[in-house]
């Protein structure tokens, strides 16, 4: 059966014409912005795991006079086949994200801005653009006409994702503290960024390869990444009223997987006609997507929070599914998957989602099982993959605890399993949350860190690993993971390479964690060939002295390459003793990276 094209869009997702009453564009606006603190004139983190999920889809045109903000589990989509024909012109700031919590920040604060994002328009605001965020939080496809600042002046920021994008005037890094850019072109150069800054595929005025210091920031450079794949994305066809779902083809053409793609280059295009687009408030959505997948379609999620019955399955070739507004699946209550990619198969899509652990069972239904989020492949299948067209998910962020239900009930032992070959992966955060919403009348446990949210303890919120690669010549761009219980990651694929790595081991363990031989990264010792570029690993410890050996675990043999890892004591007791195989010294001051001296490890 042929589906609506244009499709029927929930109230969640808000489109615009350049044409629209002023006021009512303004309104739609407003549904979508963090709460404002007039007294303090700041945006809060009030929505921080609020239950609201929106998309602004900008159809094209010039859009005039627009400051506004983008705030949390927020979208702008520019419905252009390129970023220029949706343009933001005649205006201070565009659509920007400022630094958070001035009322309880000196200046403010971009470490909690998460869970939003913007792509495909053009912004020329006289004041430059601004998107002053942290993880979870992608900009892509844009053309920024003046400079852009990746940062609010001394607002503490935690690193962030730019794409396939061109900036005229200059970027500005300020003290984010890592960042990744990708098949970007920096016409105007680049400046700042505090300890570690990853740049591939890039193209303008790259900076120059450092091995940074205490004081500045490592630059790692891949100007030819191996294997190139851009996020789909939605346009609206010539006629204005009917959409189309733009599908970038991946390639290994050494002259294409550089500099930005922003003007449909090497894309399959499809019709809406063939698409379902399901809401969260559909009767019995899961079937609705489920069915989707067995009858060969593509699915969009509308902006909601998808309860799911059962695993997701994707099983033939190709098929792609793109959520918009941080579209958020919760695990289904049985201890399965919220999403299974099958063996074998080629060019699947998997964008713009947030997987999320629901409350588990107080018994679990065997002592064998093992459960996980997403799971590509199938345990103890070989599955090669397909170098000509790989399997790429764009935008995937997994969230373990923090915004419902007990949090002791709520755990999962790997976030992110991948068992089949040649899969890229493009900007995913794996989050076992070491924070919480108060619950009605809580009182935060540890005030002195945060007045406003719970801080979790070792027994809340569980995942015991972040994520477990077991497929042969695997890529990412931009992995970060987060407070697992136990190991962060750990590569078992033959050739597998990461470019830039964010990590933070858990807050709350105890000193059993260091005890144990936890890692940061680890690699098997079977490995042959592996890479990991501009890695770096925080330590935390609030409740215990734990000691960690070495953040960085690898094979010692010619076919492994470490470049520019680093460690950092962020705060509290214990420390990192070494970076890579118990070589290079500890973390022991705040702040202040311990590094490789330039050395590959």
């Amino acid at each position: 059966m042929m589906e609506p094209n244009p499709p029927v869009w929930p109230d969640t997702v808000k489109v615009i014409r350049a044409t629209d009453d002023f006021e009512e564009i303004l309104g739609k606006i407003k549904e979508t912005e963090d709460t404002y603190d007039e007294a303090s004139k700041t945006y809060t983190t009030a929505h921080h795991f609020s239950d609201r999920r929106r998309a602004l889809m900008f159809e094209p045109g010039i859009y005039k006079n627009l400051d506004f903000q983008i705030g949390y589990y927020s979208q702008l989509l520019g419905l252009g086949t390129s970023p220029k024909d949706v343009t933001f012109q005649d205006c201070h700031k565009g659509p920007h994200v400022p630094a958070l919590n001035r009322h309880l920040h000196k200046h403010g604060t971009s470490l909690d801005t998460f869970w939003r994002s913007a792509e495909n328009f053009s912004s020329h605001a006289s004041e430059g653009m601004m998107w002053s965020v942290s993880q979870a939080a992608p900009l892509r496809r844009v053309h920024v006409a003046n400079n852009l600042y990746l940062h609010d002046g001394d607002a503490y920021a935690s690193g962030g994702h730019l794409a396939n994008s061109v900036i005229d005037g200059h970027t500005f890094f300020g003290g984010q503290q890592q960042y990744l850019s990708r098949n970007v072109d920096f016409r105007g150069g680049t400046s700042g960024g505090a300890w570690s800054l990853v740049f591939v595929g890039c193209t303008g005025e790259v900076p120059a390869e450092d091995a940074g210091s205490e004081n500045s920031a490592s630059i790692t450079i891949k100007a030819s990444p191996r294997v190139r794949v851009e996020k789909p994305y939605i346009a609206l066809q010539d006629d204005g009223k009917h959409f189309d779902l733009h599908v970038p083809l991946g390639t290994r053409d050494r002259n294409l997987v550089s500099g930005p793609h922003i003007n449909g280059e090497i894309e399959d295009i499809r019709d809406f006609s063939y698409i379902r687009v399901v809401s969260a408030s559909d009767e019995d959505p899961t079937a609705r997507i489920q069915e989707a997948f067995d009858e060969g379609k593509d699915v969009v999620l509308a902006p909601g929070i998808f309860h799911l019955s059962r695993t997701l399955t994707i099983k033939q070739d190709d098929q792609v599914l793109l959520g918009l507004g941080l579209a958020t699946l919760v695990a289904p209550l049985d201890e399965s998957a919220c999403l299974q990619v099958s063996p074998g198969l080629k060019g699947v899509r998997v964008a713009g989602i947030m997987l999320e652990a629901s409350e588990r069972p107080l018994q679990r239904s065997s002592e064998e099982a093992t459960t996980t989020l997403l799971e590509w492949g199938e345990a103890g299948r070989v599955d090669p993959g397909s170098p000509e067209s790989p399997g790429a998910m764009f935008d995937v962020f997994c969230r373990v605890g923090g915004s419902h239900g007990d949090q002791t009930r709520i755990s999962i032992d790997t976030m992110v399993k991948i068992h089949s070959g040649n899969v890229v992966g493009d900007n995913i955060w794996l989050w076992r949350a070491d924070h919480s919403d108060l619950g009605e009348g809580e009182k935060a446990n540890y005030p002195h860190i945060s007045p406003i949210f719970h801080q979790n303890e070792e027994d809340e919120g569980r995942a015991q690993t972040g994520i477990q690669v077991f497929g042969d010549d695997v890529t990412f761009f931009g992995l970060a993971v987060e407070h697992a219980n136990g190991h962060q990651t750990v590569w078992k694929g033959e050739r597998g390479l990461t470019y830039f790595y964010q990590c933070e081991l858990p807050y709350d363990v105890s000193s059993e964690y260091g005890e144990r031989g936890y890692r940061g990264y680890i690699v098997d010792p079977k490995v042959e060939k592996h890479g990991v570029h501009g890695a770096g690993v925080y330590s935390n410890f609030r409740n215990s002295v734990v000691l960690v050996d070495t953040a960085i675990e690898v094979p010692q043999h010619d076919g492994i390459e470490c470049v520019n890892p680093f460690t950092i004591h962020l705060d509290n007791s214990g420390t990192i003793r070494s970076i890579v195989n118990g070589k290079g010294g500890a973390a022991t001051e705040q702040g202040i990276p311990v590094r490789f001296s330039g050395e590959s490890a």
